[in-house]
């Protein structure tokens, strides 16, 4: 007697064990996966914050630096107070941004990144400063060099170190997501490996207690009746096994079941005795009364041995999920079926909440993931816009807007690039100033939209009969500009005024309307007559009066001595 319950209490407490790690097993897997899910949210607001915080000082720069560009060019002296403080609060919310970012926990790279870009963004604001003070002083050409060679270059470099700010914070939350995804997946498969030693452990408990039971029988065998047998093994199993236990025959019918099945379905134990166990399980069992004589059961080749996951069916006709473990053993020559059931109920509820855990999961980094490509294309498209209206503003004031060619400006800035590429490589320029003969008369007598259609026609034809490289602008009204670089000997001057002359020549059909015109052309040289911009421009103005005073449509130099030596024939050579 003490030897029989010496081993219900060991079978007992093993039942105990087994339960106990499963469920730490579970808590434990439900608590880390909660806790990775917390942390990852917790890492990807605060990357969001500061990458909302690098976009509130990347907005604050480019405005700060569109409207130094804006007063460039409007060139307005008055207006310059308002872009000022329009510019000093653009500087105060990056500095208020900057501040809050710094409060951050931020890497030593990015506080290093963050320290090289604030030291450009000072740069580039004290050199925004001095243009402004230029612009005060009306020294708009300072003003335009440091713009174009020092503020944009720096403020670039400012720009693409808070935008490599920003694509590291995405590469770190890309990179959280990642690892705790893979931590999670490895919990998963942890999860499912401890279950499945915990089944096996089961399986094995059962087998030891069914080698016990029948242990028990063959020993007391000779000493007690089959009556004493039978209640000796329902008595251990219905003391030592807490899940649901049922004897079958070769039919299915339920020869004996513990207290736990009446539990399980909610049966009185008598109603379960005698019947089939398809009403209980009808996906494992057959209905016993289609079953032939001699007929083996389903389970005899797919279920003996091997845990099956089936569905339930309770007093109440309710369904459950249930874990099924069946052996055979033989009785008498007689073959009886040991069916062990468990309710997963909890456990399923339990999976089922780890699956919708982790589709919430990976709903809500989708949705931050489509936010913030949503953002950036807004962000991209407003830049594209702003870039897009500052070239056009300034192609406006750099060009004229008849004959689409340089104006006045952009022609001497061209003419100073050039003459500063020409002294320091040793090369050779020419200077044309053109007038038009006879186009006032075409403008009183045909009107001013004939007139205009002829300076269109006449700046294409000075732009063909030059070379890609070389500049044609119009200064005014019916004077034109070309600019000849990288000469390389001084007949070339000769061919290109001739073919300027006959271009000009040729007549002109607008409408109804046939135009001849003529055209003056003064030249100088660089170096051989002027070495910088003011002078190049009046001594080449001076030779196309000398042109016209040598009787129009021709060409004069403005030359210390004549450069061209078999060029007698045409008038009006200054020296």
């Amino acid at each position: 007697m003490n030897e029989r319950q010496a081993s219900r209490r060991v079978i007992y407490y093993a039942f105990l064990l087994v339960i106990a790690i499963m469920l730490a097993i579970t808590t434990l897997g439900l608590s880390r996966i909660h806790n990775l899910s917390t942390d990852l949210e917790q890492v990807v607001q605060e990357h969001d914050v500061q990458i909302a915080l690098m976009h509130t000082m990347r907005h604050a720069a480019l405005e700060r630096s569109i409207h130094l560009q804006s007063l460039m060019i409007l060139k307005d002296p008055f207006m310059i107070d308002e872009y000022a403080i329009d510019m000093s609060n653009a500087a105060s919310r990056y500095l208020v941004a900057r501040s809050k970012l710094l409060v951050h926990n931020l890497s030593e790279e990015e506080k290093a990144l963050l320290n090289r870009q604030h030291l450009q963004s000072q740069q580039t604001s004290a050199s925004q400063n001095q243009i402004i003070e230029h612009i005060r002083n009306e020294d708009f050409k300072t003003a335009s060099s440091l713009l174009l060679n020092t503020t944009l270059p720096g403020q670039q470099r400012a720009i693409s170190m808070m935008d490599e700010f920003i694509e590291l914070k995405r590469q770190q939350n890309l990179a959280s997501l990642n690892a705790t995804s893979s931590t999670i997946e490895d919990t998963y498969r942890l999860m499912l490996l401890l279950g499945l030693i915990g089944i096996f452990i089961s399986i094995t408990v059962a087998h030891q207690v069914s080698r016990r039971v029948t242990r028990e029988i063959q020993r007391r065998q000779n000493s007690e009746q089959e009556q004493q047998h039978s209640e000796l093994r329902e008595r251990i199993i219905r003391e030592n096994i807490i899940d649901g236990v049922l004897t079958l025959d070769s039919r299915g019918v339920i020869l004996s079941c513990n207290k736990a099945c009446t539990t399980i379905f909610g049966y009185p134990q008598h109603e379960l005795l005698h019947h089939s166990a398809h009403f209980l399980m009808p996906d494992a069992f057959f209905d016993q009364s289609i079953c032939e004589p001699g007929w083996r059961p389903m389970w005899e080749k797919r279920m003996i041995g091997v845990g099956r996951e089936v569905t339930g069916r309770r007093n109440d006709d309710s369904k459950f999920p249930a874990e099924v473990d069946i052996s055979r053993i033989t009785m008498d020559g007689n073959p009886v079926y040991i069916a062990v059931v468990r309710d997963i109920t909890k456990k399923k509820e339990a999976e089922q909440q780890l699956q919708q855990f982790s589709q919430e999961l990976e709903r809500r980094v989708f949705e931050r993931t489509t936010e913030l490509a949503s953002a950036n294309d807004k962000l991209r498209h407003e830049i594209n816009e702003r870039v897009k209206a500052q070239h056009e503003l300034t192609h406006l004031a750099t060009h004229d807007t008849l004959t689409g060619l340089p104006n006045r400006g952009m022609f001497n800035e061209h003419l100073e690039i050039r003459l500063h590429t020409a002294s320091r490589h040793d090369r050779k320029l020419a200077l044309f100033f053109m007038d038009l003969d006879g186009f006032k008369g075409i403008n009183d007598t045909h009107g001013h939209e004939v007139g205009d259609k002829l300076l269109v026609e006449i700046a294409k034809r000075l732009r063909e009969c030059v070379r890609m490289e070389d500049v044609v602008a119009r200064m005014g009204g019916d004077e034109f500009t070309v600019l000849l670089s990288d000469l390389q000997q001084i007949d070339d001057v000769n061919m290109v005024a001739e073919k300027l002359i006959t271009a000009v020549n040729k007549p002109v059909r607008i409408g109804d309307h046939i135009c001849h015109v003529g055209i003056s052309i003064g030249i100088s040289l660089y170096p051989h007559c002027a070495r910088d911009t003011d002078k190049m421009l009046r001594l080449a103005d001076d030779a196309m009066y000398a042109s016209k005073e040598a009787g129009k449509n021709t060409y004069s130099f403005s030359l210390p001595v004549n450069p061209l030596s078999a060029e007698s024939r045409r008038p009006g050579f200054l020296g």
